[in-house]
């Protein structure tokens, strides 16, 4: 649990005035919630093996995964940086209030891993891809240091929405706006992380606006109450359950795929639906979280795994 905890971003369980040279090191591997980062590659990955309906060259895939999952690492650490005041009071346990990872380390380090992933993308694959990572990562930054506390949690779904319209373009970038597909992609990444942030907001400290509760964060120009934010994940939850469905009529995907989303989405709404019943109760904020985090790696892991037993193992290719 404890590992778990630190690599979703939660924090170690405990602090210490002193740290060896061995656990300031861990601390830059927590900084990036490596968990969590492991939702880039497998969304950029839906929109490659979708682009090509098989699966790109092994080293292509190493390739592209390594960049999404450094580029997710980077704006992890920066979000840490941006947080850094903020998260003394809420998630103080995390490396850089705990003292774990400098200010200074944090914001250099995220810099050098936007640089690796940029480098690998210009590189490996193609100008329209590149530019789409820059995108999403300079909106990333600017998410953390004013959309989010400014306008809303939702200013971040249209941007994650990115991940596998990058996947789509490093492979088949000519299709890219001829083709509604990686569009549908985009809704459903968009809709998920909406789900995502809005069960997740609860999570944070409830604060009493004219004696009626207010979430820390906006969800977009206002305030919601804990219900009403956990009312609005659970709609763009059930959203993402009725595009991922629509999204096997669209395809060639077969039934795997398809009894994957179905049941990985009633799971996620079911915890969201939980959380409405107790919308304060940080244990079901943190369970409906997990598991709409659980939903993403599910869903999207399932389309990469129906294209590799339709593609590899049935037909041989």
């Amino acid at each position: 649990m404890g590992l778990f905890a630190r690599w979703m971003g939660y924090g170690t369980t405990s602090t210490k005035d002193r740290y060896t040279t061995a656990e300031r090191a861990i601390g830059f591997v927590d900084i990036t919630r490596p968990i969590l980062a492991m939702m880039g590659p497998l969304i950029a990955g839906a929109g490659a093996v979708l682009s090509i309906k098989g699966f790109p060259p092994l080293d292509k895939c190493i390739l592209g995964s390594l960049a999404v999952l450094i580029a997710t690492f980077g704006i992890h650490a920066f979000n840490d940086w941006a947080d850094r005041k903020r998260d003394k009071l809420v998630w103080p346990n995390r490396p850089i209030p705990a003292k774990r990872v400098k200010e200074s380390e944090a914001l250099l380090y995220s810099i050098i891993l936007f640089v690796i992933a940029l480098f690998i993308s210009w590189i490996v694959f193609n100008t329209t891809t590149f530019i789409i990572l820059l995108i999403a990562l300079i909106l990333g930054c600017i998410y953390s240091i004013y959309l989010r506390d400014r306008i809303g949690y939702l200013t971040l779904p249209p941007i994650i929405g990115l991940f596998p319209i990058g996947g789509w373009a490093a492979f088949s970038p000519q299709t890219l706006f001829s083709n509604p597909l990686p569009w549908v992609l985009y809704l459903l990444g968009l809709l998920w992380q909406a789900g995502h942030i809005m069960v997740y907001s609860p999570v944070h400290p409830v604060q009493k606006v004219k004696e009626k509760l207010r979430t820390e964060v906006p969800a977009l120009f206002f305030v919601p109450s804990p219900k009403s934010a956990s009312i609005l994940g659970v709609v763009f939850l059930f959203l993402t359950w009725i595009v991922s469905i629509a999204l096997y009529f669209a395809t060639n995907l077969t039934y795997v795929y398809l009894i994957i989303a179905v049941l990985s989405g009633l799971m996620a709404v079911s915890a969201g639906i939980r959380l409405i019943q107790d919308p304060i109760n940080k244990k079901r904020a943190l369970l409906a979280f997990n598991v709409a985090s659980l939903y993403e790696m599910l869903l999207f892991g399932g389309i990469l795994l129906d294209s590799f037993l339709y593609k590899v193992v049935l037909k041989g290719g």
